[in-house]
């Protein structure tokens, strides 16, 4: 009796743990490539497709555009956010998509000159599948957030951001700390529709205050490294550092370091900190950085839109605020 409990355990674990998963992305995947609907009935193919490079398979796969947006939410964005703020992510991954469709008349991505765009989010967007969802919740939360995923992206299907009757470069990133900065104090070049605006309720985010210690032989090290001709006190290095110029978002746009003038971008990607609203200071033999926010700073705050979500805005009220001046029309 015990054995056959014990057999029917097995089975059961089996079927839930082997076949179950490989059941659902078999369906998913049956959904997203072959054209089918729920019910097994083909149905008209999506007039867009979005040529993916996928970087580690290094080969390019045809997606339907609405498809592919899922494939970025679920990647990009906490699917436990609220329901406009994921709204929000979807417009904003579908107009950066559709600006690059080589087939829109965009110039694809670099990277692969046959692609669209590449799912490597230092260089386009984030993208996984629906077995990568799968993987990355797991089985019990998997319906649940690709459900809601779904809900987000269909229910603002064709809809991309505007600005001035050109589709925007919509940038975002995951905490701005309590403000975004203007485009031009993060690269240079004056975006119109990237400027700087408050983004405040973003506490709840796990890196809206972060704390990293290096030691001071690293520090001199990578700066020597970095700038081989610098001139700098291999004792108190720090002593020498002083803040020139700041954003208007209060990032960090220009220091001293010893003989030199160097941006925050710089030493943010010099130490790897998590953005250039930093601080820091001496503790023995270590240097303490602590940093506010998280990201270049640019455009969507994920974090913020999650607040404002919270506070009752819509998925419009949330790309209004944080790209100036722009439009949201759907596509045909």
């Amino acid at each position: 009796m015990m054995k056959n409990i014990a057999y029917c355990i097995i089975f059961f674990m089996f079927l839930l743990v082997i076949v179950l998963p490989a059941a659902i992305v078999r369906s998913c995947s049956s959904r997203l490539y072959e054209g089918l609907d729920e019910k097994g009935k083909i149905v008209k193919p999506q007039e867009l497709t979005v040529s993916l490079y996928i970087t580690s398979k290094n080969r390019i796969e045809k997606i339907p555009l609405e498809e592919y947006v899922k494939g970025v939410v679920a990647a990009e964005m906490p699917a436990s956010f609220k329901i406009e703020a994921l709204k929000a992510q979807a417009v904003a991954a579908r107009t950066y998509v559709y600006k690059r469709m080589r087939s829109k008349g965009g110039t694809g991505c670099s990277l692969q000159k046959e692609a669209d765009v590449c799912d490597d989010p230092t260089h386009c967007q984030a993208w996984i599948s629906t077995s990568q969802m799968l993987k990355k919740w797991g089985i019990f939360a998997f319906y649940h957030y690709y459900s809601k995923i779904s809900q987000a992206v269909n229910s603002t299907s064709g809809i991309i951001i505007f600005y001035q009757g050109e589709p925007i470069d919509p940038l975002f990133h995951s905490t701005s700390g309590g403000k975004t900065e203007n485009s031009e104090d993060v690269w240079g070049n004056f975006v119109p529709y990237l400027r700087s605006v408050i983004s405040p309720g973003e506490e709840s985010s796990p890196k809206f205050i972060a704390i990293k210690h290096l030691p001071v032989s690293e520090v001199v090290s990578k700066i020597r490294q970095k700038w081989p001709d610098i001139s700098i006190d291999p004792q108190r290095p720090e002593s020498q550092w002083e803040i020139i110029e700041r954003s208007e978002g209060g990032r960090i746009k220009k220091m001293r370091i010893g003989n030199r003038i160097v941006s925050g971008t710089e030493i943010r990607e010099l130490f790897e900190l998590n953005s250039t609203n930093f601080k820091w200071e001496r503790n023995k033999d270590q240097i303490k950085f602590t940093t506010i926010g998280y990201g270049h700073g640019v455009g969507l705050s994920q974090y913020g839109a999650n607040a404002m979500a919270e506070r009752g805005a819509s998925f419009v009220d949330i790309l209004k605020h944080y790209y100036t001046g722009i439009e949201i029309k759907k596509i045909n």
